[in-house]
């Protein structure tokens, strides 16, 4: 297992949780990055001789409204978000095509529906949706199956940051957990299970298709 983060402390409390499930290596890089993006896919094929399962997952959030949202803040969530996700499968791909394999991307329950003051966001993970399908309509031929999961709320450390810069960290979970049916927000590790199949040759028939986890959001 290979696994890139911008943030290397993050980088090594991962290590630290995985290091016992088996072979490890980490990156620090930015896959906004063309030369980072190849360096991480580089650094998997050297350490384990081919590349399986790309699992793109980095991503920023951007809660600003469009009067006050400035070209660099589009610029980063973009950058990140979906160029990200071109730095890593273009570098992958040349490899991948030898035995096939599964990428799956990162979209999100906003990839179907809008939320005010989320243009940046909104437009990134809308876009993912369309990617997937494009790249997997190009990449089946090689035998490599392309797909998305699309989260809701999750408790990540990256929302757990984004508590910590409000008046009212509690009120804010409330109004989160009360956003869905189900009345609560996911875990990471019931996102997990969903890349986990779409990784599986449990899902050999799932081509260019969205695995929506939101607790039931869209559908309201």
């Amino acid at each position: 297992m290979t696994i890139a983060d911008i943030d290397e402390e993050a980088l090594a409390r991962a290590e630290s949780e995985l290091i016992q499930v088996g072979p490890l290596v980490t990156v620090a890089g930015d896959v906004s990055s063309m030369e980072d993006g190849r360096r991480i896919v580089a650094a998997a094929i050297g350490a384990h001789g081919k590349l399986d399962v790309l699992f793109c997952n980095a991503g920023i959030p951007c809660r600003v409204p469009i009067e006050q949202l400035t070209e660099e803040q589009w610029d980063r969530v973009l950058a990140v978000n979906l160029k990200g996700m071109f730095s890593l499968i273009k570098a992958a791909v040349p490899y991948m095509k030898e035995n096939g394999g599964a990428i799956i991307l990162t979209g999100s329950e906003l990839s179907f529906v809008g939320d005010a003051e989320t243009p940046a966001y909104s437009a990134s993970k809308g876009a993912v949706l369309t990617f997937t399908k494009s790249l997997a309509l190009d990449l089946i031929r090689y035998g490599i199956r392309v797909n998305a999961i699309c989260p809701g709320t999750t408790r990540t450390p990256l929302l757990e940051k984004e508590l910590t810069t409000v008046p009212d960290p509690e009120a804010m979970l409330s109004q989160l957990e009360e956003w869905g049916p189900m009345g609560r927000i996911a875990t990471p590790r019931e996102q997990a299970q969903g890349v986990l199949f779409l990784a599986s040759d449990e899902a050999s028939y799932a081509v260019g298709t969205t695995l929506l986890l939101d607790g039931g959001f869209t559908a309201a």
